[in-house]
């Protein structure tokens, strides 16, 4: 149960945070979930957005301070290295 009330604040949080943001960053935002990594591809999939797009949303989100870069991850498609991206950890975040 007290994980679940973390879980709810924690996305009230990103909820606040999406105030001054542009609609297709919040499309970005609000298709992520806490502690989940990413890449831009599957951001592309999740949110039905193009590449260029998402990679700008992206790079405006990080520069707000919403997403970091956590490492590489191998892309599943290409099987490539790629950025792993995540919601940033908030104080909240740290009690789970």
């Amino acid at each position: 149960m007290p994980h679940d009330a973390a879980q709810t604040s924690i996305r009230a949080y990103y909820e606040i945070a999406q105030v001054d943001l542009c609609a297709s960053e919040r499309k970005v935002l609000g298709a992520m979930q806490v502690g989940e990594l990413y890449t831009r591809r599957q951001l592309e999939q999740l949110t039905s957005m193009r590449s260029g797009p998402v990679c700008g949303r992206v790079h405006a989100l990080i520069e707000k301070g919403l997403i970091e870069v956590l490492g590489e991850r191998i892309c599943p498609e290409s099987g490539r290295p790629v950025e792993a991206l995540r919601l940033v950890a908030q104080q909240m975040e740290l009690a789970l």
